[in-house]
């Protein structure tokens, strides 16, 4: 079943200010939102990849802005928030290589 507008439309709004926060590196005002984002359409599976993608993203992002706070804080999320049983090997891929870079450091 697709998923309705009005969620469709509320994921696509905090995806573009999370990411927006990214970008001038203030990753700890995301958190709220980035937990929020994740908590949308939890038994949606194509959504869940896509968060995932999108986390791995960020977890880059922030491990680059020197912020590994947020990083494991973001990764800590993606664990509890969505079910491996959702990622296909792309995703599972890029979040692993996302925690070996965080580890790495």
């Amino acid at each position: 079943m697709p998923l309705d507008p009005g969620t469709v439309h509320r994921f696509a709004m905090l995806e573009r200010a999370v990411k927006s926060f990214a970008r001038t590196g203030r990753f700890d005002e995301s958190l709220k939102l980035v937990e929020e984002m994740l908590e949308i359409a939890p038994e949606d599976a194509g959504l869940s990849k896509l968060k995932a993608r999108i986390a791995a993203e960020l977890v880059h992002q922030a491990i680059q802005a020197q912020k590994i706070a947020a990083a494991t804080q973001i990764l800590g999320l993606v664990e509890t928030k969505i079910p491996a049983t959702h990622l296909g090997q792309t995703e599972k891929e890029l979040l692993g290589k996302a925690k070996e870079h965080l580890y790495s450091m």
